[in-house]
């Protein structure tokens, strides 16, 4: 886990062949500080988006964005942003912002066991080929991880309680995933 410094990213994606083209840009930055041995923060931030290129006028479905539950928990993946009738569609545009506070020492070393507070806001909206199922509302959820490093793997439990939604928005309290929440 790290506990100071910064991580930023840019990730581009060009279409050489498709029969459908666009294009993705991606920037990610993460800022880690130690405030002490028991309080470590973290800042992270992503901006995605998605555009059609050349004579394609809309990006496809398949490749449309939808947010990480990384990015944003308390909220059912892939069940948050633009709807078309009973289908969440997924966005052109997404952005997120995580507010987090580590724990470290809480808990007996022995236990292996981090826990941390969190706050996540995002936004997920436009739809290129129609702009009346725009979904252009934050997204917001606030609450506690559990990182526990078992003989299994890491396993991580959270349980999130949604600020903000979209009436559309499918929410999610708790969510159990084995693998790492760095």
């Amino acid at each position: 886990m790290p506990t100071d410094g910064y991580l930023v990213s840019f990730k581009q994606n060009l279409p050489v062949y498709a029969d459908s083209k666009s294009m993705l840009n991606s920037i990610n930055f993460n800022a880690y500080n130690s405030f002490s041995e028991n309080f470590i923060g973290a800042l992270k931030f992503q901006g995605t988006a998605i555009n059609a290129i050349g004579d394609s006028d809309d990006v496809r479905l398949s490749k449309r964005l939808f947010l990480p539950r990384t990015k944003l928990r308390g909220f059912e993946a892939g069940k948050v942003g633009p709807k078309d009738g009973l289908d969440f569609i997924g966005g052109n545009y997404a952005t997120a912002i995580n507010l987090e506070a580590a724990l470290p020492n809480l808990l007996p070393e022995s236990t292996e066991t981090d826990i941390s507070l969190f706050m996540d806001i995002a936004n997920l909206w436009h739809v290129d080929y129609d702009s009346s199922l725009d979904s252009n509302e934050l997204r917001s959820s606030t609450g506690i991880a559990v990182n526990w490093f078992s003989t299994i793997g890491p396993l991580t439990f959270s349980y999130a309680i949604p600020l903000s939604e979209a009436k559309t928005d499918i929410t999610e309290n708790f969510r159990f995933q084995i693998g790492t929440s760095f």
